[in-house]
């Protein structure tokens, strides 16, 4: 390979970051502590975050996460990179379990009603409850405001996720917005939510 190859290589990010991505899943199907606790501590906070929105429950979002990346450990062998980031296989991961406890726990109130934290999409607003109006969105609108406004990730991150274009995430979470905010108008419980689209949502009606 000549000079200009080279650095022609060495200039290229998407190149590099291929390079780094791939180094980075050979140290973690190399079950590298380090690797896993790098992955662990730049993505549990927000997968257990996802799965609180998905579930309404602090216990069940433990066990969600913890489950994410023990199923993660034992399924890394079979990761295959495609140039998405990982948190991607993460987040296919962490939807199926949180689907299948959010559906155990669908009749199961959380007994302290003051666990809402400034993690928290709604100040003020019950945990189930936002868990139980995601529910009644179709399975992309539940994922575009748990991932983008309760997790955190940005909107770059979720196209990757979710196999869409930024543009078309953009879209989602206007449509996302308008229809939980239907459906929690839709309870009568939730005064400060109701069918007023001048009324700001706390912390979810903003694009951050």
């Amino acid at each position: 390979m000549g000079d200009g190859e080279s650095t022609n290589e060495l200039q290229d990010p998407i190149a590099s970051d291929s390079k780094i991505a791939q180094a980075f899943i050979e140290r973690l199907r190399a079950l590298d502590q380090s690797a896993w606790a790098e992955l662990f501590d730049s993505h549990h906070t927000q997968i257990w975050r996802y799965a609180y929105a998905r579930t309404g429950d602090r216990d069940a979002a433990d066990d969600v996460s913890s489950q994410t990346f023990s199923e993660a450990l034992t399924a890394i062998s079979r990761y295959g990179y495609a140039g998405k980031p990982i948190v991607a296989w993460l987040y296919r991961i962490a939807r199926n379990i949180a689907g299948k406890r959010a559906r155990e726990s669908h009749r199961t109130v959380a007994a302290d009603r003051s666990e809402l934290t400034a993690a928290s999409p709604e100040d003020g607003l019950d945990a189930f409850v936002l868990a139980d109006a995601l529910r009644r969105l179709t399975a992309d609108q539940r994922d575009v405001i748990a991932l983008r406004f309760v997790a955190g990730y940005s909107t770059s991150e979720i196209a990757a996720m979710m196999g869409k274009r930024e543009t078309a995430i953009y879209s989602l979470e206007a449509r996302a917005i308008a229809a939980l905010r239907r459906r929690l108008a839709e309870d009568s419980r939730n005064f400060a939510a109701m069918a007023d689209e001048k009324q700001p949502l706390p912390g979810i009606d903003k694009v951050r």
